[in-house]
């Protein structure tokens, strides 16, 4: 509480206020008024015995206000960050010395996603509009590389000679054969495929993309 508040509270000037403040007053008749203002007992605030009563300002803030806590680097794993046109061959998302950077997911979070070590997983920034509207380009995805099984549809990095791609793997319910596809429409997609003939490199489990 500020000295003006406070005189307005009591009903004094500011400067009886600051003269109480200082020690060069001694007392005044408005004890009980000042008391009440700051939400102490009288007793103590003229003769100093008794215990000083803390604010109920504080007490509020003490009960509705969340002590803030700063999570520790430990809590978070570095994933390996790496550009779709770049990488190449089939240890391409397992080479860190090509990455372009690490990117940083939560720990308890990747835990929640899959159940692969996280030595596993990579990301992969997304190269084209072959993948649009669900990735476009710069969009970043999480890639499981432990998951490698096409027969389990979902959205896969796809290595076809030295490319990569990034595609969405359906399969036929009775021929179990399976189609490659971009999201794009304007891309031909590929059907009546083997899928023990494909070389994937891992299936996306999250993807991250900036809100234009």
């Amino acid at each position: 509480m500020t000295q003006v508040s406070l005189a307005r509270a009591v009903g004094v000037s500011q400067q009886a206020v600051m003269e109480l403040e200082s020690g060069r007053a001694k007392g005044t008749k408005h004890g009980a008024k000042f008391a009440r203002a700051l939400g102490q007992d009288p007793l103590w605030l003229e003769t100093g015995d008794g215990r000083i009563r803390e604010p109920a300002k504080a007490k509020r803030q003490a009960r509705t206000e969340p002590q803030e806590t700063v999570p520790e680097l430990a809590d978070y794993e570095r994933i390996p960050l790496f550009d779709m046109r770049l990488a190449t061959g089939r240890t391409a998302l397992a080479d860190t010395a090509n990455a372009m950077g690490f990117e940083l997911f939560a720990s308890a979070w990747l835990r929640q996603v899959t159940s692969s070590p996280f030595s596993q997983l990579a990301a992969v920034a997304m190269s084209g509009d072959s993948m649009e509207p669900t990735l476009g380009h710069g969009d970043h995805a999480l890639v499981d590389t432990a998951q490698l099984n096409l027969r389990r549809e979902g959205i896969y990095v796809l290595r076809l000679e030295d490319t990569l791609l990034i595609r969405r793997v359906t399969m036929h319910p009775a021929t179990k054969r399976v189609t490659i596809a971009a999201d794009n429409e304007r891309y031909q997609p590929y059907a009546d495929l083997d899928p023990d003939a494909l070389e994937a490199l891992g299936r996306v489990i999250w993807i991250g993309r900036t809100l234009g």
